[in-house]
């Protein structure tokens, strides 16, 4: 889907609101939940050809206690996601610099070392920082988060699916920062972050500072309720294998495979170091990338097995991203078959940009350029 935020936002709104009405989506989520903010579009570059780079809206439950903070994923059609926001791991962020919107901010005592979070997941949560709904309410999402009355009887929920599974709890942890963040935890009932499949954003210190604010909570993600405030995720996914390092590097062995001449395929085996590399270069003062806390849930492996060419391996990458979370949770697709199809082969050209990047940052830290 192209065109301006505008257009892009009416027409997420027409499709967001003919799902809700459906009377087995209704059936599954206890009524019919409604669009209360947004949907907002952030786009990098705007044009009536132009595709959405962020996305976000708000729903409420048929009885407004409970609101869902929903964060978009990768656009695969976006090169400024995959590389602006995926890819921009090779630098790092002070918490204390990274939104600069923001009133002055801090860190509660005791975090260390100090958290530090990827330029790249510093650019998306500052997009959506920035967004306004034009939609409805005419505010931002900070603003609208204020506006609401009786929060101390409601439940929020932040909410993500891959790259919106590193946005989500860092948005969450910036607005809800006890030390100097614009919103506070106590003036709700509660406050959850679901982040589903998401690379990690940042360090050590990020990861404690989280789980400070964000106490994990429950371990049954059969039932999504019940396990709140950690990253759930595939073990064959490979992209919550990004940025830890050694996670990295399991990535080539993830799935049975007889390759020719038993040896990965080159392309496969440059991305990954190419991955390693920016990892390293972005961990190399702060500490390196770790996981927010987490639960991993045992994947399944789909279609012929071993795996002999490069285009089944990125096949299955895709399937476990996608199809099997969809199977996890019991939720409908609102992927068309031809989506999932471009999908998968824009998957692979982002993991070709791989080894490109972290080369070329290597040569500037190097030179100081």
């Amino acid at each position: 889907m192209q065109g301006d935020t505008q257009t892009l936002a009416k027409a997420l709104h027409t499709k967001l609101n003919s799902y809700l009405v459906r009377p087995d989506v209704q059936k599954a989520m206890g009524g019919q939940w409604s669009l209360v903010w947004g949907p907002a579009v952030f786009e990098a570059q705007e044009s009536a050809t132009s595709y959405a780079d962020n996305v976000m809206y708000v729903a409420a439950s048929p009885d407004q206690s409970t609101y869902v903070v929903a964060i978009a994923g990768t656009n695969m059609h976006s090169d400024y996601d995959k590389d602006k926001e995926d890819n921009g791991v090779n630098t790092t962020k002070l918490w204390t610099d990274a939104f600069p919107g923001l009133p002055p901010y801090g860190v509660p005592g005791g975090v260390k070392p100090w958290p530090v979070v990827s330029t790249g997941t510093a650019l998306g949560v500052n997009n959506l920082l920035g967004m306004i709904d034009t939609l409805t309410t005419q505010k931002s999402l900070l603003d609208f988060l204020r506006s609401l009355s009786g929060t101390g009887n409601k439940t929020l929920i932040f909410g993500g699916h891959s790259l919106g599974g590193a946005l989500a709890p860092t948005l969450a942890l910036a607005l809800f920062n006890p030390a100097g963040g614009p919103l506070h935890t106590s003036a709700w009932n509660h406050v959850h972050v679901l982040p589903v499949a998401g690379p990690t954003p940042g360090n050590k210190g990020l990861t404690e500072f989280f789980q400070k604010v964000f106490p994990p909570i429950g371990v049954d993600v059969s039932q999504p309720p019940n396990a709140w405030n950690q990253n759930i995720w595939n073990r064959l996914d490979a992209v919550p294998h990004a940025w830890v390092v050694h996670m990295l590097k399991q990535i080539p062995t993830l799935y049975p495979a007889n390759w020719e001449g038993g040896l990965v395929p080159p392309d496969i085996t440059k991305a990954v170091n190419g991955a390693v590399l920016a990892s390293d270069l972005g961990g190399a003062l702060p500490g390196p990338y770790t996981q927010l806390p987490n639960i991993q849930v045992p994947g399944k492996l789909h279609g012929d097995m071993p795996i002999t060419t490069e285009a089944q391996f990125f096949a299955q990458v895709a399937y476990q991203h996608l199809n099997a979370y969809e199977i996890h949770f019991g939720v409908d697709t609102l992927l068309s078959e031809d989506s999932r199809s471009a999908l998968q082969k824009s998957l692979k050209r982002w993991w070709n940009s791989l080894p490109k990047m972290a080369p070329r940052d290597a040569s500037r830290a190097a030179t100081g350029s």
